[in-house]
């Protein structure tokens, strides 16, 4: 079982903060949590788009994730054509899917936990 995270909200809302403290906390535990990136989340790990909250950097949290072993974040391959960008864009490895692969992803999955 796959539990994924789907965070779609600005860096600097409160709601990606805990989005991205459930997403560490199902990795501590072993759990390997599936981060997903739509709509204005995508600018979670552009290169030279760092987000800081109370002296916490949201890219170098994410960071974490390669220590975890969890899979690279997806994200939508319309939402990267609509914003222009690349899978080079970003700081870390991400993979990129179609909606409809994505929605088939959620399917399969009991826990989408969305932020």
């Amino acid at each position: 079982m796959t539990v994924f995270i789907v965070q779609s909200q600005k860096p600097d809302a409160v709601a990606t903060w805990h989005g991205q403290d459930m997403l560490l906390a199902l990795a501590t535990l072993e759990l390997n949590p599936q981060l997903v990136l739509l709509g204005e989340a995508l600018s979670h790990l552009l290169s030279g788009h760092d987000a800081q909250r109370q002296q916490r950097s949201l890219q170098k949290r994410y960071a974490l994730m390669d220590l975890y072993d969890c899979p690279p974040p997806l994200v939508a391959t319309e939402e990267l054509a609509q914003q222009q960008l690349s899978t080079t864009d970003f700081v870390c490895d991400v993979q990129a899917v179609s909606y409809s692969e994505l929605s088939q992803l959620l399917a399969t999955s009991t826990k989408v936990l969305r932020f």
